[in-house]
């Protein structure tokens, strides 16, 4: 099939969304599939030589300006081009087939509503929201795609998100397809896990014996960072004499705030914020368990990598990712961030070693089985699908060429 995948920035080094557009192209190529790549950046290392990549341009003086010129040229370019199927992934509409990995700009501000408690401040943060420019922009993009005169179909990557296509979009079920997010396992591998765990903790003042729990997230409110400082806390007064849990948290944002918070709970010595790392890997390995109490993520990238390492997870059911996880064998899954006490039982529970040993290994199984190969499978199944659709049309559209007079 010819196969055009459109993106703003494709660098790995950027994030989730940059690594899995980088990631699909090989696994497209390496199947045998003609693909294109229509974006404003890219990493040439990044994309494999046999792309055919196409600039284009995104211009403006602010960021909204060139995601929105970004997305209209993206129609145009993509209109002069035939392909068997088109693919998008966010903030872009004139696709076949649009994959929303970041979710729903309505789902997230309304999973972000709920940091705050029934009252002012949420209904001011609603206001807020909806007189910001950005979100006016979001709103904008999603009414073109998933506009029902462009019958798009939707590759959901959890319940979750097909759940919020219907509710917020109105998006027919036939329409939708659940693929889950799907990681490169293989670069996570280390050359000796053992030494890349001690190496790891030797930094931060750890020993081999310590129990960690590690975090990670950019968005550090959004993600759970304070509730799970929160369950921490409390499982510490159920229990003086407990053992002691380590928190490590990896990540953008400011960790001044969260420092400040471990030191009035009194676990100053017992939270590493460690902030941004060009690679987490190493804190995979040295960790024993990860935790994320989200308030919103479609299908989350770092839980998937958490569990390729072998770290029984701790998520919650606004993360589309807990949908992989049978609770109490790779990981439990609570209610929601604002379940301290759910979430204080699940850290005392993986504090048994053997306990935690058996969860281990079942989440490294499940893991592994989220491979990349299989998610493209699934994704081909749907693209094979809608080119056999576009067939006629593009026959149709090749005579019609051949009959016009030269």
């Amino acid at each position: 099939m010819r196969i055009a995948l459109n993106f703003q920035r494709v660098d790995p080094d950027r994030g989730g969304a940059e690594t899995y557009v980088a990631d699909l192209a090989h696994r497209l190529v390496a199947v045998g599939h003609d693909v294109s790549l229509y974006a404003n950046q890219w990493r040439p290392e990044a994309i494999p030589s046999v792309v055919s990549c196409h600039h284009v341009p995104a211009r403006g003086w602010t960021k909204q300006a060139r995601i929105w010129s970004f997305a209209h040229n993206s129609e145009s370019a993509l209109r002069a081009a035939e392909f068997d199927c088109s693919v998008g992934l966010i903030n872009t509409w004139h696709h076949d087939v649009i994959i929303p990995q970041g979710g729903l700009h309505q789902g997230s501000l309304d999973a972000n509503a709920r940091r705050f408690r029934p009252g002012w401040k949420r209904s001011l943060y609603r206001l807020g929201k909806r007189l910001n420019p950005s979100a006016g922009l979001y709103r904008a993009i999603e009414k073109k795609q998933y506009d029902p005169a462009r019958r798009a179909r939707v590759v959901a990557v959890s319940e979750m998100v097909r759940d919020h296509l219907e509710h917020y979009h109105q998006v027919p079920r036939h329409r939708i397809s659940i693929v889950p997010n799907a990681i490169d396992a293989g670069r996570l591998e280390a050359a000796d896990p053992r030494a890349t765990r001690r190496a790891f903790r030797e930094r931060l003042g750890l020993h081999d014996d310590d129990l960690v729990v590690l975090f990670v997230g950019h968005n550090y409110k959004l993600k759970g960072l304070g509730r799970l400082m929160d369950a921490l806390a409390l499982r510490a007064r159920n229990d003086a004499g407990a053992r002691p849990i380590h928190l490590v948290a990896c990540g953008g944002g400011d960790p001044t705030p969260f420092r400040r918070k471990a030191r009035d709970l009194g676990h100053g010595s017992t939270a590493h914020l460690v902030g941004f790392l060009p690679s987490v890997k190493e804190a995979y390995w040295a960790a024993d368990a990860f935790a994320l109490p989200t308030y919103y993520d479609p299908c989350s990238l770092v839980v998937l990598e958490a569990l390729t390492c072998g770290l029984p997870v701790i998520t919650t059911a606004m993360n589309g990712a807990g949908e992989l996880i049978t609770p109490g064998r790779e990981g439990f899954v609570v209610p929601s961030p604002d379940s301290i006490e759910a979430i204080s039982e699940a850290l005392e529970r993986l504090v048994d070693d053997g306990q935690r040993a058996i969860m281990a290994r079942h989440a490294r199984a499940l893991g592994q089985a989220q491979s990349l190969d299989l998610h493209v499978e699934r994704l081909l199944r749907v693209f094979e699908e809608v080119a056999a659709d576009k067939r006629p049309l593009l026959r149709k559209r090749a005579r019609t060429r051949m009959d016009v007079p030269r």
